[in-house]
């Protein structure tokens, strides 16, 4: 099998407005509302059964809040140290786009270091956490 992209990227925040207004804020990405209903998520294993996704798009690949699953704790958090995704790691072409991801979250209360030098693929970077924990970084390519 050869894959050619990876599609999309589902994640789970508490809370859905929160987490958009960070991302349309931070990362000055557009969401789309999609309306969901029953007859569309039947095969979406713990998707919801109706109310409104949202779905931003990084390069090919769509990005998808998704609200908790029903039990999820009010205070859940993700943490890495868990089975699954660790963290989300993206492509910039513009070292000016890099810069802006440092100020960004930092007004957002998001502390991020500053843009770094990673010694493995020797790259600059900024990785900063969102609302509910998850570190994103972003790589010059």
């Amino acid at each position: 099998m050869t894959v050619s992209s990876l599609h999309h990227v589902a994640i789970r925040v508490q809370d859905p407005d929160r987490s958009r207004a960070f991302y349309e804020t931070v990362l000055g990405l557009a969401f789309l509302e999609l309306p969901v209903g029953s007859d569309m998520t039947s095969i979406w294993r713990g998707s919801p059964s109706e109310g409104t996704l949202l779905a931003t798009q990084a390069g090919d690949t769509f990005v998808i809040l998704e609200p908790p699953l029903e039990g999820t704790p009010d205070d859940d958090r993700f943490d890495e140290r868990r089975i699954g995704i660790d963290h989300l790691a993206f492509g910039v072409d513009d070292r000016v786009r890099l810069a802006e991801l440092v100020e960004r979250p930092r007004a957002e209360g998001s502390a991020p270091a500053g843009a770094e030098r990673e010694g493995v693929l020797d790259r600059d970077y900024v990785a900063f956490r969102d609302p509910d924990n998850v570190q994103w970084e972003f790589y010059m390519r």
